[in-house]
């Protein structure tokens, strides 16, 4: 596997955990009516419904049999808390038979780490890691390039909520993630799954020719981590993806449990656009 340069060098204490070899899914070479079909991606941006443990397992076998439903291609999974090498969202990619990525900036030596997670059911190629200044809880973004039909394409997956959410804070996190996207994106079409806390209008100018795939921002998610600015969703590269459709994923009450928006689902097709190396 060919390394991917990086916009700098990295603290030894930032790491990517790979949480468990590639299990993406099999898939049949696509008969020549299905060549729509191989060009749509499906991105899911989603919180868990807890970071607390015993909370937690009172609900993944319902997060789990939700996304069974929706069989996203690629779901980001924003504020992850492993525990002891207990990995929430992890656990639902090994039943999802998925690749996990666990992108952390804390060391493998702390019992706690905190990050964000990329998982995949396509073929990943390469991944990689990097830090965003000003340094925080979850200041590590990342990336795999995936195999869509014929095509490589780019996913990348960032926390932008510094602390404290000051417009300078989120400036510097936005320009050091759009210049490794720069740095290792080689031309190929790309995509940013993540939680954003600045508004519409600042996000859209801060990550020029990527385009939000949710046409109502500022709802919250479950936890509360899209409570302000525009919140969860998946940006697209405008010149590479066309947007079919997005829609809320929403957990369903059950008993006594409330019924949550968890994020939101991006359905995208990839546009016949020449990549060409930048």
């Amino acid at each position: 596997m060919r390394p991917l340069p990086f916009a700098r060098i990295l603290p030894s204490c930032l790491a990517l955990m790979l949480a468990m070899p590639a299990l993406a899914r099999s898939q049949a070479p696509p008969a020549a009516g299905l060549a729509t079909e191989v060009r749509q991606l499906t991105v899911a941006a989603l919180e868990l419904p807890s970071r607390d443990e015993g909370q937690w397992k009172q609900r993944r076998e319902q997060v789990l049999q939700l996304l069974t439903d929706l069989q996203p291609d690629v779901i980001s999974v924003q504020q992850v808390l492993q525990q002891q090498g207990r990995n929430p969202a992890c656990w639902l990619a090994s039943r999802l038979r998925y690749s996990c990525d666990f992108v952390t900036a804390d060391p493998p030596s702390q019992s706690v780490r905190h990050g964000n997670a990329m998982l995949s059911r396509l073929p990943v190629s390469e991944d990689g890691v990097t830090l965003l200044h000003p340094p925080g809880t979850f200041s590590a973004a990342g990336m795999m390039r995936l195999r869509l039909g014929e095509n490589d394409v780019n996913v990348y997956i960032a926390r932008l909520r510094p602390e404290p959410d000051e417009a300078n804070a989120r400036q510097h996190q936005t320009s050091d993630l759009m210049t490794w996207i720069g740095a290792t994106a080689e031309g190929m079409p790309s995509l940013i799954a993540g939680d954003f806390s600045a508004s519409t209008v600042e996000l859209v100018r801060s990550t020029p020719g990527f385009q939000p795939a949710r046409r109502n921002p500022g709802a919250p998610a479950a936890s509360g981590g899209g409570a302000s600015g525009h919140g969860l969703d998946v940006l697209f590269q405008v010149k590479h993806f066309g947007g079919i459709r997005q829609q809320a994923i929403l957990l369903p009450a059950d008993g006594d449990l409330p019924g949550l928006r968890l994020g939101v689902m991006a359905t995208l097709r990839l546009q016949d656009v020449p990549a060409t190396t930048e």
